[in-house]
């Protein structure tokens, strides 16, 4: 369930700080982005422990396997992360001389 629920929470922290800035702006976007970041850093440790716990029971074909993969995924996770937080700081922050 955590390889699913942090991405999710790492996805849904800035898409709130984006949605809620139309209304209401939240009053620190940082902390959002803070836990935005936490969360992704959390999904890819939790990828390295899996290929910890496979390489410490010897299962060097399932991690040859899936190498290519999890990279593809993790990289992923990152850059969406970093260009959802981008876009959340730069409405929160980026428009204070027009309001």
């Amino acid at each position: 369930m955590l390889p699913v629920l942090l991405p999710l929470i790492a996805f849904a922290l800035p898409v709130m700080v984006i949605v809620r800035n139309e209304k209401r702006p939240v009053g620190r976007p940082w902390l959002f982005s803070l836990g935005s970041f936490a969360a992704a850093l959390g999904a890819l440790c939790q990828e390295l422990w899996v290929f910890y716990r496979r390489a410490e029971n010897g299962d060097v074909s399932g991690i040859l396997d899936t190498a290519g993969a999890v990279l593809a995924i993790g990289i992923g996770i990152s850059l969406f992360c970093l260009v959802l937080n981008l876009i959340a700081l730069g409405l929160s922050y980026g428009g204070e001389s027009s309001r």
